[in-house]
């Protein structure tokens, strides 16, 4: 491990730890330190299975899950939980349960994802302590860096049915739900798309208007999660400096599907004869964004 990771991956854990105890302010078990500490153990367990199975990849398979005990984890520490709390719960167990085991269904007896089996080869000899931290740990990092608003919601919100801020809420979980159609929709066509076996791109449904319907709904969800958290600010359940600074949810989770899983998907999608033409005519991830 060079010298430039062994000072990043400590400034990383202080940034998360700074996220889970408001800026350090609460140490105890009052704010999201429960499902920190949970993501943590929980990506090391996925370490110690992956490592006897030689399958570095199953983390993927996890991501999701990591969520939704993460959730249900916040729920559990938190005194009074409204309705928006046991709703952002519902959705996040729907979401991370219907990707997991999705993924587990895919990629159930295939050997482990090239990417992954990639950087087996690369690290050689050292592939178990370099994959703890460079693929689990900083996994683990993200997923709750990416949770945190919700988590938040789950604990502090004071939400009711009253006064205007409320439709900022239903505005947020709106923006949300689409992105849950635009994922379960597109994934749908895509899977009778590839039973057909007709060896060409998918250019129809959802696929004409995005060639990544699936990663524009995620990034939807979670944008449309935060938003229906923001009324806390105005009502001093939470501190609003602290929850503007949890909007970097969305931005982590955006910048991760459009400047990393994007590229290398559509590496592999190159290969069909109809890509170049389909690149040119279809925005890459926003609907009403630019071709190309």
């Amino acid at each position: 491990m060079d010298k430039k990771r062994l000072i990043i991956y400590p400034l990383l854990f202080l940034a998360t730890l700074a996220i889970a105890t408001q800026g350090f302010t609460n140490i105890g078990l009052d704010g999201l330190l429960v499902p920190l500490i949970f993501t943590f153990v929980y990506f090391t367990i996925i370490f110690l299975i992956a490592t006897a199975i030689k399958n570095n990849s199953i983390v993927d398979i996890g991501w999701g899950l990591g969520f939704v005990i993460g959730s249900w984890l916040t729920l559990y520490v938190t005194d009074d939980p409204t309705m928006l709390s046991y709703t952002i719960v519902g959705f996040i167990t729907i979401w991370g349960l219907r990707l997991s085991l999705r993924l587990l269904k895919r990629n159930w007896g295939k050997p482990e994802d090239f990417r992954y089996a990639q950087w087996r080869k690369e690290w050689g000899d050292k592939v178990v302590l370099i994959a703890f931290f460079r693929v689990f740990m900083v996994q683990g990092i993200i997923n709750f860096i990416v949770g945190s608003a919700s988590y938040s919601i789950i604990r502090f919100n004071d939400f009711d049915f009253e006064g205007f801020t409320q439709y900022i809420v239903y505005a947020g979980l709106l923006i949300a739900l689409t992105g849950l159609l635009f994922e379960v929709i597109g994934d749908e066509q895509l899977r009778q798309h590839i039973n057909k076996k007709s060896g060409k791109l998918l250019q129809s449904g959802l696929w004409s208007v995005t060639r990544h319907p699936n990663y524009f709904g995620e990034i939807l969800i979670w944008i449309g999660l935060y938003i229906s958290g923001i009324p806390m600010m105005f009502s001093g359940a939470i501190n609003p400096i602290y929850y503007a600074v949890l909007v970097i949810s969305p931005v982590i989770m955006s910048t991760v599907l459009i400047k990393i899983s994007t590229p290398l998907l559509e590496k592999n999608m190159e290969k069909y004869d109809a890509w170049e033409d389909y690149k040119q005519r279809v925005p890459m991830i926003f609907p009403w964004g630019q071709t190309g």
